[in-house]
């Protein structure tokens, strides 16, 4: 038997641990730094949504991580995944039970040439006798994983709870910018609402300064039509622009867990944009962002139960034993004189399957190959989006100055040709053409401001940016073993 350091050994043995991360999974070469000039020096950012000063704008991130429904949903699927995990631990120890069973036996004898005794059934001559049976007892079954196919699909649980973390960490962070890009494209609806009425009121201006000049000069009526056209326009695009404020503010409802009702005020004007964040190289993102650690995470997962499959191939060897109490009586259960014990073993071997364990063994391969291509593709799309939005960075900072100057122009374009036409020397023409593209250009100054806001926030995003207080560890890089 088994002595107590022993079996203490034995248990520490089987404690699966969570399969090495693996840090050469790509098949494609990596360039030393992304191609839209980002800054090589870089980390993982755990709270980026700071970067922007807004105190609104992070009490709003709060309480969608808070109380959003879809979070609850991953937050759930985690639980149940390291629920998974616990149960699949439990199989590498023993497995003890406790038992208590009573028993009252009648037995006849029949045919007997004796009876009619005082336990004969009714005077009939058939004797009988009865027979109490107690038993107390402690069981033990346990299965030795001397190979490891328990802990190897063990190991292949904890990496598919990994996975399921990350992917929960990773819709933390989707949420994080998510709201924050529906709380700036709601503070663009607000402020190009507020532009709409100061248009609406610039071109009721002009239409005051036309109706004066028809009305002393006769100028041809077509001006004045002209010019109710362009202020019946504007109203349109007023109403036009309150129902976008609405339907923005509905999504940013709805990711708080509130009734959409499409009443929420973002109530603050657009931050600046904050300094771009440093992109380190290329491969670091392999390592920061939660879909790519989810997909490594599955990789690792199929592996081990390839290595679980062929350990199927080996004998498994399994110990029971028993030890207890059985009696007559109740009383002696607790007496040692009447103990009985007994131990067991058992050695099984699989010789005839029908090709189900290596059927079994190539499926998991082609899980394991469908889990790599999956990772390839992820990484792709990873450095595509980081390259992506490093370019539109640079892009949206370009036209943004860009438009800036031409609204200054335009300004002072349409203060011109308001004055002009009131000395009498421009023509309505030139007026409206300078008020129309002044607006336009107001317009497009307020969308490029947010969409700018907004490529930073999937920057950081790209960049395996999270959103914790707490920075979570980064996983150990080791190359994966091959099974």
């Amino acid at each position: 038997m088994l002595t107590g350091s022993a079996l203490c050994l034995l248990l520490v043995g089987c404690a699966a641990q969570a399969p090495e991360p693996s840090g050469k999974l790509a098949r494609f070469g990596l360039p030393d730094a992304f191609s839209t000039n980002g800054e090589r020096m870089g980390g993982t950012d755990h709270d980026w949504i700071s970067s922007f000063g807004n105190s609104r704008l992070t009490e709003l991130v709060d309480k969608v991580l808070a109380n959003n429904f879809d979070l609850e949903v991953a937050a759930a699927r985690v639980e149940q995944a390291g629920a998974d995990a616990q149960i699949a631990g439990a199989r590498v120890y023993p497995l003890v039970s406790g038992a208590f069973d009573g028993r009252r036996q009648k037995q006849s004898f029949i045919g007997f040439p004796f009876g009619g005794g005082p336990e004969s059934n009714n005077g009939s001559g058939v004797s009988s006798s009865h027979f109490n049976n107690f038993g107390l007892s402690l069981n033990v079954n346990w299965e030795l994983d001397l190979w490891g196919r328990i802990r190897a699909g063990q190991a292949a649980v904890i990496a598919e709870m990994q996975a399921k973390g990350a992917e929960l960490a990773g819709l933390q962070a989707s949420l994080a910018a998510q709201t924050a890009k529906v709380a700036f494209a709601l503070v663009e609806a607000e402020q190009q609402v507020e532009l709409a009425r100061r248009s609406l009121a610039s071109l009721r201006d002009s239409e005051r300064i036309v109706r004066d000049q028809f009305e002393i000069s006769e100028q041809p009526a077509s001006q004045l039509r002209l010019i109710l056209s362009e202020v019946a326009s504007a109203e349109g695009i007023l109403e036009e622009r309150e129902e976008a404020k609405r339907r923005t503010a509905r999504q940013l409802e709805l990711l708080l867990g509130s009734y959409p009702e499409g009443k929420l005020n973002a109530g603050n004007l657009l931050p600046e944009v904050p300094p771009t964040p440093p992109a380190g190289i290329p491969a670091e993102v392999l390592y920061r962002r939660y879909d790519l650690i989810a997909a490594e995470r599955r990789v690792a997962a199929a592996d081990k139960r390839i290595l679980e499959a062929k350990l199927a191939l080996l004998p498994q060897i399994s110990l029971t034993g028993r030890g207890g109490t059985t009696s007559e009586s109740l009383s002696n259960l607790l007496k040692k004189d009447f103990s009985v014990w007994s131990v067991g073993g058992e050695v099984a071997q699989t010789l005839l399957a029908g090709g189900e364990i290596t059927g079994n063994i190539n499926r998991r391969r082609a899980v394991l190959r469908e889990a790599l291509a999956g990772y390839q593709s992820a990484a792709l799309v990873a450095f595509q989006e980081v390259e992506d939005t490093l370019g539109a960075d640079q892009s949206l900072r370009v036209r943004e100055a860009a438009v800036r100057k031409s609204e200054g122009l335009l300004v002072e374009a349409y203060e011109r040709a308001r004055q002009e036409y009131v000395d009498g020397v421009g023509d309505v023409l030139t007026l409206l053409i300078a008020q129309r593209n002044m607006i336009e250009v107001q317009t497009q100054s307020l969308t490029i401001r947010r969409l700018r806001l907004a490529n930073r926030v999937d920057l950081h995003l790209a960049l395996g940016g999270g959103f914790s207080r707490k920075p979570a560890p980064e996983p150990r890089r080791t190359e994966r073993k091959e099974s």
